[in-house]
């Protein structure tokens, strides 16, 4: 149950609750909720939903550090590195595990964003603010604002919803 204009009915014929579904991913420790939290994707052509999250930087370095590998200081290389890619999805899949999001709602990847870029320019980086076009006025995720700026990314986090 959800707004008509947040559920999107995926390949196979079911539907999924965006806004359920980022209201439970948002609970992760690894989501920044002050820069934007998370924004679920999906479309007819996706088998599973996809997601850009506004990365929880700190706690993702935290993590990183005591780990062998993973190199912490250019923090858009570590956002990219497919070990915290694979600890803040397994987290997201906790989370929503957590608050019963449904099977066919389980995430399949995520785009992790820095929040470092501009404020006011909608950049694949920037957190989402009403300037930039990413949020409404009061503050409400504003899809086609997000999906339009993260357009250099979105085509590749697509293809991974598709089997």
């Amino acid at each position: 149950v959800d707004r008509l204009k947040n559920l999107v009915k995926l390949k196979g014929g079911e539907y999924i609750a965006l806004e359920s579904m980022e209201k439970e991913y948002a609970k992760s420790i690894y989501v920044d909720g002050k820069n934007g939290g998370v924004m679920c994707y999906g479309d007819g052509d996706m088998d599973r939903p996809v997601a850009f999250v506004q990365a929880n930087v700190k706690e993702i370095q935290r993590w990183a550090r005591e780990q062998k590998g993973v190199e912490c200081d250019d923090v858009e290389a570590m956002l990219r590195d497919p070990k915290v890619l694979k600890l803040v999805l397994s987290d997201l899949l906790n989370e929503g595990k957590k608050g019963g999001v449904g099977r066919n709602e389980r995430l399949c990847a995520i785009h992790l964003i820095s929040g470092r870029g501009s404020p006011d320019r909608a950049e694949a980086n920037s957190p989402f603010t009403p300037e930039n076009g990413y949020l409404t006025a009061s503050n409400k995720l504003q899809r086609k604002g997000v999906i339009k700026g993260m357009g250099s990314v979105m085509d590749a986090l697509k293809r991974k919803g598709i089997r």
